[in-house]
């Protein structure tokens, strides 16, 4: 877990460092003023497209064998307390999103950010993992991009992953 912890922190201050006015920085990375109403039903639709996908490309996966790789997350996440579980859960779909979307994708674009997200995924050692990753990015990188902030994507990213570990500690 204090690995995850010190690689979110060195990703907020790679975000935040290269802005030179300090004081529009929540602006500046993808905080703007919202209508929370309509950012949360637009959070809800982008977890719905994230479990649809995410349902694809396991049933995918699994059609064509990868029984074994598709279990490798499921099982490392298992190995950590649930406890630890939540705080990464929490700490990461913030972190995540202000530095794949409102820094990588500002500075490049949608699919190189999803690239670069679904890479930061290799540490599961599952070939399933990261092209869900990839798949999963481009979806939060278009909800930011339509949103024009980061809300819609943290609330999806952290409904998402808050619903993909009770799965996993259901099954």
């Amino acid at each position: 877990m204090l690995k995850s912890i010190i690689l979110y922190i060195i990703m907020l201050a790679l975000t935040i460092n290269p802005i030179k006015n300090k004081k529009k920085i929540i602006n500046k990375i993808g905080f703007k003023k919202i209508n929370a109403i309509k950012e949360t039903k637009y959070a809800l639709s982008t977890l719905l497209l994230l479990l649809i996908t995410s349902a694809i490309i396991s049933a995918i996966f699994l059609h064509f064998g990868f029984e074994k790789d598709a279990g490798i997350t499921s099982k490392l996440i298992k190995q950590i307390p649930l406890w630890q579980v939540l705080i990464i859960i929490i700490i990461g779909s913030i972190t995540e999103e202000i530095f794949f979307r409102g820094y990588i994708q500002r500075k490049t674009n949608l699919l190189t950010a999803s690239f670069i997200f679904s890479y930061f995924h290799i540490i599961y050692g599952s070939i399933t993992e990261v092209t869900g990753a990839f798949f999963l990015g481009l979806i939060l990188g278009y909800a930011y991009e339509k949103r024009k902030n980061l809300y819609s994507p943290i609330l999806a990213h952290f409904l998402y992953d808050i619903i993909t570990i009770t799965l996993i500690y259901l099954i």
